[in-house]
């Protein structure tokens, strides 16, 4: 099946995918891209929201459980965190934040270019999906982390999406 049967606007979901894997470098971490999506749901424990702001406004969101949550604050960190406390919430706001100012970077020139990136929010609850009104477009892809066990499946997977105002949605 084609993206475009999909309608799945190509450029930002390259800029997803690539701007996740490049913001998540200095974790270490390199999860697959398994799926993808024209809407944004929030099926996991936390998501971490910054602002894009410019030529065009939107936000950049990753939704991952408390466990995801908190092995990839200790890769950024380079030390084992067990519990989800304020160091980790401290790391995985940075890794929003690495995220989202890979997005800037991708999309400067394009259509899609935003000039700036707001402060990073932390949402502590599940299962929420965020509407939008016309005229916004928005990718989400799913990735899943090899280095998590089988045994924790509902903590292999974990979403970045972004939403921005205007396009032709393709």
């Amino acid at each position: 099946m084609s993206i475009t049967k999909l309608k799945i606007n190509s450029a930002l979901m390259e800029c997803v995918i690539d701007g996740t894997l490049e913001g998540l470098s200095m974790t270490g971490l390199k999860p697959d891209a398994v799926g993808a999506s024209r809407f944004q749901t929030s099926s996991k424990a936390l998501s971490v929201i910054v602002g894009l702001h410019g030529q065009r406004n939107g936000n950049m969101t990753m939704n991952f459980s408390e466990r995801t949550a908190t092995f990839m604050a200790s890769k950024l960190l380079g030390e084992e965190i067990r519990d989800f406390n304020e160091d980790a919430i401290d790391a995985v706001c940075e890794i929003g934040n690495m995220v989202a100012g890979r997005f800037k970077e991708i999309l400067v020139g394009s259509d899609w270019q935003f000039d700036a990136i707001s402060l990073p929010a932390l949402v502590f609850g599940a299962n929420y999906n965020l509407y939008h009104l016309k005229n916004i477009t928005t990718v989400a892809i799913t990735f899943e982390i090899h280095e998590v066990s089988v045994v924790h499946m509902n903590d292999k997977f974990f979403t970045t999406s972004i939403a921005l105002l205007g396009g032709s949605g393709l």
